[in-house]
C-alpha cells in the first residue's frame, strides 16, 4: 500500500480467527489469520472476500479457548474498511482491514 494511513503503530500478531458477517450469514464462520492490530482495528488475512462496510463478529480461536471463561472476552464487532486480493487467482487469498466497534474492545484484540 503506497499511502500510509494509520494514527497509530500496528503490532504484529499471528492468530488464528474465525468470523462472520452479521448481516449476510451470522451463523457461517470463515477462518483466517490476524495480521497486525492497533487500538482502532486489526488486519486479517483470509479465503473469505469481504465486503466494505459489513460488520463481523471476530473471534480469537486455538490456544485462547481454553485460557478465556466467557466467549465476550475472544470476540469483538468490527466493520470491513477494505478487502485486498493477494497471491495467485488459483489460490487467492484476501487482507481485511476491520475496524473495531464500540468502546469494549476485549484485552485479546489491544495491544
Amino acid at each position: 500500500m503506497g499511502s500510509e494511513k494509520r494514527n497509530e503503530d500496528r503490532l504484529d500478531i499471528l492468530e488464528d480467527i474465525m468470523f462472520a458477517s452479521r448481516s449476510a450469514h451470522p451463523f457461517c464462520y470463515y477462518g483466517g489469520t490476524t495480521l497486525n492490530y492497533s487500538l482502532r482495528g486489526l488486519c486479517v488475512q483470509s479465503r473469505y472476500q469481504a465486503i466494505p462496510g459489513d460488520n463481523l463478529c471476530v473471534r480469537m480461536i486455538g490456544r485462547h479457548l481454553q485460557s478465556f471463561t466467557s466467549l465476550e472476552e475472544l470476540t469483538c464487532i468490527a466493520e470491513v474498511r477494505w478487502c485486498t486480493p493477494v497471491g495467485p487467482t488459483d489460490q487467492q487469498t484476501y487482507r481485511i482491514g476491520l475496524h473495531y466497534h464500540g468502546n469494549l474492545i476485549p484485552p485479546l484484540f489491544k495491544p
